[in-house]
């Protein structure tokens, strides 16, 4: 079996656990694997789709695609790491999503004393970038983004003493546009607070704990 695992730093990042391995690198020592692990410095959903539209990426040549994006591109980021983010992509991402490119719409939230504005909205995301996905569905296994635990940053201050927006917990409407729509769902919605705690360092980045959560639901899902 061919595997391809196309994540953001979610898929890479075990600052906590430096000396086990991460669910992706378990996964290549015992499968025939790809690994393409937060090759961009903003790595989203996007750039996995133009990787396929492309021909960089050759879907015929895997038997399933592990995928682990979404937090990236639902964030809300201050205007100008905004601009930041989308001046790397802004060629194939509104060749990608047309209409539904919304480059005025901000929120009213401010962080670091600039309104805020995820790289893609809701729509988008369930309009354009849900569908796509679905064109490969018996494929795909798709892990999608947990909550935000209200109030709680774990290590993330240690990086960035400004925190995450206030308005951080946004990427849960997006992550819930998943549900029900791939056969091959992990469905990280389905932590609460304390598991978000007990499986991640900072709400996204993974514990060890966190990523044999996620490698034993890969494992299981491959055995079907």
């Amino acid at each position: 079996m061919k595997l391809l695992f196309f994540t953001d730093s979610r898929g890479q990042h075990k600052t906590t656990f430096s000396e086990k391995k991460i669910f992706t690198e378990k996964f290549s020592s015992n499968f025939d694997c790809d690994l393409m692990l937060c090759p961009y410095k903003w790595t989203t959903t996007l750039d996995f789709i133009n990787l396929i539209e492309t021909n960089k990426i050759n879907l015929e040549n895997y038997d399933k695609i592990i995928l682990y994006t979404g937090v990236v591109e639902f964030s809300p980021r201050h205007l100008s790491n905004f601009k930041q983010c989308l001046s790397s992509k802004l060629g194939f991402i509104e060749s990608l999503l047309g209409d539904y490119l919304d480059l005025d719409t901000l929120y009213q939230c401010k962080y670091r004393g600039e309104y805020t504005k995820s790289l893609i909205s809701i729509s988008a995301y369930e309009n354009v970038v849900i569908p796509y996905l679905q064109k490969f569905n018996q494929k795909l296994i798709f892990i999608n983004t947990n909550k935000i635990v209200p109030g709680w940053e774990g290590n993330y201050l240690s990086n960035n003493p400004y925190g995450r927006p206030k308005n951080i917990n946004l990427v849960e409407e997006y992550s819930k546009k998943t549900i029900g729509k791939f056969d091959n769902l992990i469905n990280l919605l389905e932590w609460d607070y304390e598991e978000i705690k007990r499986y991640t360092v900072d709400n996204m980045h993974l514990t060890y704990s966190g990523s044999e959560y996620i490698y034993k639901k890969i494992k299981k899902l491959l055995e079907c």
